[in-house]
């Protein structure tokens, strides 16, 4: 078996560090241009399996002793995370500097699984989707890579040590097979599990390991021939390129798609293109620029991302042309400073050297030091909430107010529809309802039992909203009508599961849910019946109702529905059912996403017509309810009248924001309708005897 190929400074795997840095940093600002950019990363990958294989494959040959591990580590310490840290601290600061309190924890949360290298955990626990760009993301969401790489860092000394260790005189063969091994099994848990959940699949490092492995083994390649030489890294970096122009966030990632910028990366480095030939990779990548954009890209990283999340915050405007281009230079002008200050004092700091376990202390000092901010902000932040909260329910029961809801009832108000308080605008996705606060709410993703308990914890009468994100979104109003009525609040909610007995086998906009999805869709469903119900004294369902009647899909919605219903009433339960709330744009798919109209555009022009906003689909539900029977067993709240005049339906109500993104109301403004719903319960008329048919239709 041939010894692994030395990895000191090579002008070709610069290049290529200076290539994977672009197409990141190039997608991340203009995503609809680079469509493919995002494979950057699994370059880097590739680039750090060759590299820490190549080294730890020497060191184990010079002395196969566990004690290496002791400076591998002490060395990882120093070469990442200085930079990380300074991006942590800045990212940290800046959030409790510029943004509402209600944005502190979950940057905060952010910060810690940085610190801890469980970023990619943390976003594959919200089922995250790195390349959606409709929802607004973390400031730290480019740290699941960086969380995969230490992860990966962690367990690959031990692993080739231990093979080492065990094979003895026959390691150099024992090391490859025990790394092709790791390859084969990771590669086909991510083909498996991106079909399964590509969005977890994104960030599951087991899923991952391949790309690592595949560089591993290139460190145990020949030299090849001059003309193989000249060869195989333009074929790799043709790969990449075709990876990069023809991807794109539909394309189901990692999975098969991630073999082409893989094997792509490791052709570049297996050719060990030669500098002295005109031409060559490695010759174009001797030129300075190219080898100084390779030598910050760790930095660069480190920064691009937290600028294109932060500024258009504070500008309170979208990135243009211009700002992108600011931030392209602020970018590498922040890189260079970090590499020059930063990185390479603390990499080469005698202090540290000198003494292993230095590095280690100085290590852990600085996770602790973030962990203090970070836990110190969730703190602080879960006091102005509370603060926030009990402000909301005052001015919800104040009979004067105008705010929000309350001004739609009080005939001393302005027009209350279409009017919004900017200067108290909430930055998007900082204005959620309970259930997310309390992170009481399931996803789809998980296979859990989570439920809410809010309104008046001794209350006498106990209400169980039932339903998917929509329920969720429903739960500040619950929870003050529950304070007001002295109800105990149930909430049972999971993001595209509906309360119907048959688990809907995909959204009306194309969104499938595989197999195990629907399967604990059914099982969560069965068990509120089997379970909770029985502890409700009123059984409330709230859904995205429309997003699952559509042609072709699962036609047996209507039947689980109604096999609900049968069910609540053998337990001798009424069912209660909410009107859906107003569609945003012109389909369910395209939304207007709530927060970010009102802050660029005058608050009047962020509103639906009322055809858009109600289309019959938002009420097939209840008339197939009615067909079959069920018109009296099923009562009915109407909410239109809470959004819309008679033309459209609005984003903005009695100067607060209606939702938190495209779909789902805001904190503010569903706890503004706790009030009327306390009251609007109670006096829910059955289906056959209601206008539940949508208003523009």
């Amino acid at each position: 078996m041939p010894t692994p190929q030395k990895t000191t400074m090579r002008a070709d795997i610069q290049g290529l560090r200076a290539l994977a840095i672009g197409l990141v940093v190039l997608y991340h600002l203009w995503p609809n241009r680079l469509t493919g950019g995002f494979v950057g990363v699994d370059v880097f990958f590739v680039i750090s399996g060759f590299l820490i294989t190549g080294h730890l494959v020497k060191a184990i040959g010079d002395r196969p002793h566990p004690r290496l591990l002791v400076g591998f580590y002490a060395r990882r310490i120093r070469r990442l995370a200085p930079a990380a840290v300074v991006v942590l601290v800045f990212v940290l600061a800046v959030s409790l500097a510029v943004f509402p309190a209600a944005s502190w924890a979950p940057t905060a949360w952010s910060v810690l699984a940085s610190t801890f290298f469980v970023e990619n955990w943390h976003l594959a626990a919200q089922s995250v989707s790195y390349l959606e760009t409709a929802s607004q993301p973390s400031a730290l969401q480019h740290f699941w890579s960086l969380s995969v790489e230490e992860q990966f860092y962690i367990v690959w000394p031990i692993l080739l040590i231990g093979v080492a260790l065990v094979a003895r005189k026959q390691a150099s063969r024992a090391i490859p097979i025990a790394i092709l091994i790791v390859g084969v099994l990771s590669f086909g848990w991510g083909i498996v599990h991106t079909r399964i959940d590509p969005d977890v699949a994104f960030f599951d490092t087991s899923a991952r390991a391949w790309q690592f492995a595949v560089g591993g083994l290139v460190a145990f390649m020949p030299l090849p021939t001059r003309l193989v030489r000249g060869a195989l890294p333009w074929i790799g970096i043709a790969l990449i390129a075709v990876a990069t122009l023809t991807f794109s966030d539909s394309t189901p990632f990692p999975g098969f798609a991630a073999v082409l910028p893989t094997v792509g990366a490791a052709l570049v480095i297996a050719g060990r293109s030669d500098e002295g030939s005109n031409w060559s990779w490695a010759f174009l990548s001797r030129f300075g620029p190219v080898k100084w954009l390779g030598d910050v890209s760790y930095s660069a990283y480190l920064w691009h991302w937290p600028l294109i999340v932060l500024v258009p915050q504070v500008l309170g405007r979208d990135l243009d042309l211009r700002t992108k281009l600011a931030i392209l230079l602020a970018t590498l002008v922040l890189a260079a400073l970090s590499y020059r200050f930063v990185e390479s004092p603390v990499r080469k700091s005698r202090v540290l050297t000198a003494r292993q376990w230095r590095s280690f202390a100085a290590g852990a000092t600085a996770a602790a030091v973030l962990a203090a901010g970070a836990f110190g902000s969730v703190g602080v932040a879960n006091a102005a909430t509370a603060a926030a909260n009990a402000a909301i329910i005052a001015k919800v029961s104040n009979g004067d107010s105008c705010y929000a809801a309350a001004a739609l009832d009080n005939e001393k108000c302005a027009d209350p529809l279409g009017v919004i308080d900017k200067g108290h605008l909430p930055a998007s996705l900082a204005d959620k309802p309970l259930a997310w606060q309390d992170n009481c709410i399931d996803d789809v993703t998980e296979n859990t039992n989570k439920l809410c308990e809010l309104g008046d914890p001794n209350g006498a009468q106990t209400v169980l909203l039932w339903g998917d994100s929509h329920a969720g979104a429903w739960s500040s109003a619950f929870d003050i009508a529950g304070k007001i009525n002295h109800w105990r609040v149930i909430v049972a909610a999971r993001n595209k599961c509906p309360s119907s007995l048959v688990a809907p086998d995909a959204t009306a906009f194309g969104d499938e849910l595989p197999k195990d999805q629907q399967s604990w869709c059914g099982a969560r469903n069965k068990w509120v019946l089997d379970d909770v119900a029985p502890r409700a004294d009123k059984v409330v369902l709230a859904n995205l109702w429309a997003n699952y009647v559509f042609p072709g899909g699962n036609q047996a919605q209507d039947a689980g529905y109604e096999r609900l219903v049968k069910g609540v009433e053998s337990i001798g339960r009424d069912v209660t059912v909410m009107q859906h709330v107003p569609l945003t744009g012109p389909t369910l798919e395209k939304k207007v996403w709530g927060p970010d109209c009102l802050a660029e555009k005058a608050a009047k022009e962020c509103s639906n017509p009322v055809g858009q906003a109600y289309p019959a689909s938002t009420s097939a539900v209840f008339s197939a309810l009615v067909e079959d029977g069920y018109g009296r067993q099923v009562r009915y709240v109407p909410v239109f009248d809470r959004f819309c005049d008679d033309e459209r339906c609005y984003s903005a109500v009695g100067g607060v924001s209606v939702y938190f993104d495209g779909s789902h109301l805001s904190h503010s403004y569903s706890s503004s309708l706790g009030p009327w719903l306390a009251d609007s319960l109670g006096d829910a008329k059955p289906l056959a005897e209601s206008n539940f048919r949508a208003p523009g239709n």
